[in-house]
């Protein structure tokens, strides 16, 4: 049975959730996992969750702030029998055909763990102005702080970006200022074309 990882990551709010949607409803035997159902803030008592020690936030944007142990386990017992998880309705069940699964998450490509398991790392990019507005029409649960995007989120942004550049971590980057729709036909022939060269090499 072939399979085939693709992450879905980059900054907040540059349209990872959308598109992980869109192409969970359209490729064949395809299953997602969101980064972000593993948050420490899902937890009854998220005392793990780091605090920022000058404004005593909690700081969402950091590794340290998702089980991401618990997401690894998840994506092993994919990898090793991707039939165990719910199946896409464009699913076959034939044993011939390749297993597609999505993570997606702001973080994907910072957890070391996770490094050599991506077969194509598509990557959202905003500018600073464009990423901050649209952070801020969002409303969050709890809801973030005064300051906090420019504080906190753009920041941490920042940091991991530097040290995927520094440990030369190859993406293939996505302008999520792009049509949803562009980005999304890109991104799904890109990932068909996998599939059908995987099969291919199965004849």
């Amino acid at each position: 049975m072939k399979k085939l990882v693709i992450g879905i990551g980059g900054v907040s709010n540059g349209g990872k959730t959308t598109l992980s949607s869109k192409l969970e409803k359209v490729l064949p035997n395809c299953y997602t996992l969101h980064q972000d159902r593993y948050g420490k803030g899902n937890d009854k008592d998220p005392e793990d969750v780091p605090i920022d020690p000058h404004h005593g936030w909690m700081m969402w944007d950091d590794l340290m702030a998702l089980h991401n142990d618990v997401m690894m386990e998840d994506v092993d017992r994919w990898l090793e029998d991707p039939a165990a998880f719910s199946q896409s309705p464009t699913s076959t069940g034939d044993i011939t055909d390749v297993q597609v699964l999505l993570i997606e998450g702001f973080l994907i490509y910072d957890y070391k763990p996770l490094e050599k398991v991506f077969d194509a790392r598509y990557n959202f990019v905003l500018l600073f102005e464009e990423a901050k507005r649209r952070r801020l029409s969002r409303t969050y649960i709890p809801p973030d702080p005064p300051g906090f995007f420019d504080g906190h989120v753009w920041p941490m942004y920042l940091k991991y970006k530097k040290e995927r550049d520094d440990h030369n971590i190859q993406t293939i980057d996505l302008d999520g200022t792009r049509p949803v729709e562009e980005n999304f036909e890109r991104v799904k022939t890109e990932i068909l074309d996998m599939i059908k060269h995987l099969k291919d090499n199965q004849m």
